[in-house]
């Protein structure tokens, strides 16, 4: 598979993730909504301006998920599943915020923007930790430097992502 197919196939898996949780979302009721809403991730019901710790588990539990799961040799290529159910949670939870809370501008300046970079960098730490595989004859990279540069990567988004959610509660 060339690299132009493959882009298309990781985006593809996003994409019917985030379909997959809307129409999830049309199939449940507001009661079910909430109940999945406040056991994954508490921010998107715009209570109040939620603490480092209730912003910080819902991004770092899928990479530990990912990082056990990639560490087992039989469990390894179910790590895509991880970034299919994160991006079914975000397009389920984008629905929940446009149509339960009437929070379009919520959703437009922090939920949709932050919560796809996090998918995309999801998606790029299974690409490290389980690779396709490769049948020319390559020299073969070490994979910590991708990693630090993967963790680098999410804490900036995650320290944008506290900054917009600073503002965006303080402008209620």
């Amino acid at each position: 598979m060339n690299r132009s197919f493959q882009l298309i196939y990781f985006f593809l898996i996003i994409a019917i993730g985030f379909i997959g949780g809307i129409l999830l979302l049309q199939l449940s009721t507001v009661e079910q909504a909430d109940w999945l809403i406040r056991t994954f991730d508490r921010r998107v019901l715009l209570k109040a301006q939620p603490s480092i710790w209730q912003s910080l588990w819902p991004v770092v539990i899928p990479f530990v998920i990912v990082a056990l799961l990639a560490s087992h040799n039989l469990l390894r290529h179910v790590t895509r599943i991880v970034v299919v159910l994160k991006a079914a949670f975000f397009g389920y939870s984008s629905g929940y915020l446009i149509d339960t809370q009437n929070a379009f501008w919520s959703y437009a300046a922090w939920w949709f923007p932050f919560q796809l970079l996090h998918s995309i960098v999801l998606l790029l730490f299974c690409i490290v930790l389980v690779p396709q595989p490769v049948y020319s004859v390559r020299k073969k990279l070490p994979i910590w430097p991708r990693i630090v540069v993967i963790v680098i990567t999410t804490i900036i988004i995650f320290a944008g992502e506290l900054v917009a959610i600073h503002f965006l509660f303080k402008l209620k």
